[in-house]
């Protein structure tokens, strides 16, 4: 449950109310999905949108609120969690999917780092950090969303990217993600792009870091 204590404050300046919202407001809003399969339902049936987030405040009363990767794993049953940008429903057909990719983790059957690897993603994207300075263009614009895919044959955290094609913007952007979850470099994350993910059978990855 999202934390609804702190309420916009008004204050009078020169006979005019002004209203301000004490909450940190964050670059985007972003949602929260969360998908556990149900046999009797369609992928998309199942596809629960969880709540809008577009404060810092909100943010860690809902990441609070929810139940960690490695919890939902012991469950011994799979679920996803989503978290994406407003606007984009998380699957390849969305146009803002359609002609992009995902960098992929994966994580094995140990839960002791999923969950901090999962935040240090989150706190990542609403963050603005894969984003520089000096960059051309802020790299973050390319970022959609990311998913926790826990899977009892192992787990996998995705970030899912709009651009496939450029393969310095995409690669350059794992770079950033490795870096961002500090893993080891014999660590490797693979892209590819969705397309080509939906298809069948054991396919070489477009990039690998």
């Amino acid at each position: 449950m999202v934390d609804t204590s702190l309420q916009p404050l008004s204050t009078i300046t020169n006979g005019t109310v002004e209203t301000f919202n004490p909450k940190s407001p964050l670059e985007n809003t972003w949602a929260f999905w969360y998908i556990k399969p149900d046999k009797r339902l369609t992928w998309e049936q199942s596809l629960i949108n969880l709540i809008d987030i577009s404060f810092v405040e909100d943010f860690w009363a809902t990441y609070n609120h929810l139940a960690s990767p490695s919890r939902l794993s012991q469950s011994k049953t799979n679920s996803d969690y989503y978290f994406f940008k407003k606007g984009i429903r998380p699957m390849w057909e969305d146009k803002a999917n359609a002609n992009g990719g995902r960098w992929l983790l994966t994580c094995g059957n140990q839960d002791n780092k999923l969950d901090e690897l999962w935040l240090e993603t989150l706190l990542a994207m609403i963050g603005d950090c894969f984003s520089h300075d000096t960059d051309a263009q802020p790299l973050s614009r390319y970022i959609t969303g990311c998913v926790v895919a826990i899977r009892t044959r192992g787990h996998k955290i995705a970030l899912w990217l709009s651009e496939a094609h450029d393969k310095h913007i995409v690669c350059e952007i794992g770079r950033r993600w490795k870096s961002i979850m500090n893993l080891p470099a014999n660590v490797r994350i693979q892209f590819d792009m969705h397309n080509e993910s939906s298809g069948g059978g054991q396919q070489r990855p477009m990039y690998e870091e």
